[in-house]
Parts: structure tokens; sequence; C-alpha cells
């Protein structure tokens, strides 16, 4: 996988190789009018902001070194795409999944190895929520206000991602109710200790698979007995989001989700944001 840095999706050139092998170059109109491959077709969303995105499968077999498509590639890489870009890699084992060191080129100047080590924070004097009140038996409806208990879940979530003060069970200063009359989602429980541990990087999907692995190994022996969340997020500057939507500011939400499990009642929710942008355009 690949994915530039300090790039902005609206106005800037961003490049992006995802894990099926497909390489992704949203271009602005000076750079794509230099580089020398079209683009099959452009979405309103591209002209509306004057983007143009080149998608080519690596995978393809007809792409391969010696064959005219390859060599057209790799001359206007080479030639025509003359902006230096910061970029992140991450490349895994096709077997085990597990993360594995690359072979760079010599002509690569410089590269640095980024460890992704786990950083934990204990949280406390907080208010937990029990978030009993999202669960409910999936052979029926849920609620008529369901979908208002999880918008409060996903709000604590992530005010605790962020160590906001708006959770703590006990305050030095009061907080000005013209500023903010937030109140976590009763009922809470008894403990008032939690832990964050945050991952930064490109993470590869079998890292997460291997994150939820753990997590759903520390509910058996009730280590983990009430709840517990994972959320994932996305480069703000990806071409795409989801089902393959194009990505720009304000446009078709983010690459974001969240995984709330419950062990007690042995469910899990799988929430994701889509946004009202989100067209088929």
């Amino acid at each position: 996988m690949m994915h530039t840095l300090n790039t902005d999706l609206n106005t800037d050139n961003v490049i992006v190789l995802d894990p099926e092998g497909n390489l992704s170059l949203s271009l602005v109109k000076d750079a794509y009018e230099k580089f020398g491959i079209q683009v099959q077709h452009r979405s309103k969303a591209s002209m509306k902001h004057n983007k143009y995105i080149i998608n080519i499968p690596l995978k393809d077999n007809q792409l391969h070194p010696g064959s005219k498509q390859f060599e057209r590639l790799k001359w206007c890489l080479e030639n025509t795409l003359t902006q230096t870009f910061k970029l992140v890699f991450a490349a895994t084992d096709k077997v085990t999944g597990q993360s594995v060191d690359i072979e760079w080129p010599s002509q690569v100047k410089k590269v640095t190895k980024i460890d992704i080590e786990p950083q934990f924070e204990t949280l406390t004097d907080i208010h937990i929520p029990s978030f009993e009140s999202i669960n409910h038996s999936l052979n029926g409806q849920p609620a008529e206000d369901w979908d208002r208990h999880v918008m409060n879940a996903l709000e604590w979530i992530g005010l605790a991602y962020i160590r906001s003060n708006r959770i703590k069970a006990k305050t030095t200063k009061a907080v000005d109710p013209f500023i903010s009359v937030y109140k976590a989602p009763a009922p809470y429980l008894d403990s008032q200790t939690g832990t964050l541990i945050k991952w930064k990087g490109l993470l590869p999907t079998p890292f997460i698979h291997n994150v939820m692995t753990m997590i759903r190994k520390l509910m058996v022996p009730d280590i983990i007995n009430h709840w517990t969340s994972l959320t994932v997020y996305g480069y703000r500057d990806s071409p795409y989001t989801w089902k393959g939507k194009e990505h720009y500011a304000y446009l078709n939400s983010e690459n974001d989700y969240t995984f709330l499990m419950m062990p007690e009642h042995q469910t899990a929710y799988t929430l994701q944001f889509y946004g009202s942008h989100h067209s088929n355009v």
C-alpha cells in the first residue's frame, strides 16, 4: 500500500496504491495535461473540483514490463510527473498477513522505517456509559429512538478518544452552559476508569484483523466484560471512499468506521457514516 502525505485532496496531486494493486492518481489540471495518460471518464464531482483521477490496475495481465501500457506508464512517471512527493508505504506477507520490510531500489535516496507501536493511556474519573439502550434482539426491530442512542454512543466514544473533559465525573471548573450542555448518556458503569490504546500510521487490513482478534480473546476470560470499541480513521485525502465513490472535502463522507462490541450480550455493531452528500455522481 502507498499514500501521499501532507496533501490536500481538493487542490493537490494525490497518489494512492491500494491493497488490490490499483494505482490512483488524483491530479490537478496542469499536472494532468502534462502527464500523458487520459482519463476514460470524469464524474461531475471531479469536474466541479477541477480534478482528474487516473486509475491503473497494476495487476492487469496486459500491464507487464515490455508491454506498451507498462512502458507508457513508466515513461510518464519518470518524465512528466516530476513533482516530489512525501509517501508512506506498508507491505504484508500474502500468506500470514504480517508486515514485512520493503527492499528499496538503489535510486531511492531517503527512507525512514517507522515502527507502529501501541500508545497506552489510562482515563480516570470519567462517566462510562453502559450503552444498554443500544442493545436489542437481532431478531426484532430496535426501539424508535435507537438511532439517537447510537449517535450518543458515538459522540461519547469520540470524546473519549480526544480525552475531553466533558466526560469527566468531576471537574475543577464548571463548564459554561452557553458553551456546552453535554452530558454523558446514562446509565453509567460503576467503574470510572478506562484504557485508551492508539496505533498511528498506514495500517494494513491484516493488522486491524489482528487487533480485533486480540480484543475478542480478551472477552473470553471476562477481562473485557462490559463493552469495548475499535475505531479506524481513514486518510482524509484519499480519492475514494465507501463503495468506490469519489471523495472530496464535504463530499461522500470519510473512510472511518467503528466496531462496538458488547460481550455480555454477545452482540457487536458496525457503525459507518455515509453522509448526506454520499451520492451517485
